[in-house]
């Protein structure tokens, strides 16, 4: 789709419909991320990227610290107490 230029307009409340054939084209369904930047003054929207999502949502989880050295047998036997 290079070189065809569609038009949207603004809402009251900020938001822009993205015209059906880019939609099409992205596979951009409802509640699909996208994320918006600036580049060169100009305004570049994108799909944000199955990868990019789970790289973020692991990067949002609290890291725990393992014991070094864990004694399994004992761990395992503490289950028939």
């Amino acid at each position: 789709m290079v070189g065809i230029t569609l038009r949207s307009r603004i809402g009251e409340k900020g938001q822009v419909v993205i015209p059906k054939p880019i939609r099409d084209q992205f596979s951009l369904t409802p509640f699909s991320d996208v994320v918006f930047a600036v580049e060169n003054g100009r305004i570049v929207i994108q799909k944000k990227s199955s990868e990019e999502w789970l790289k973020n949502f692991g990067s949002s989880i609290k890291k725990i610290k393992l014991p070094s050295k864990i004694d399994w047998d004992s761990e395992y036997y503490s289950q028939f107490g």
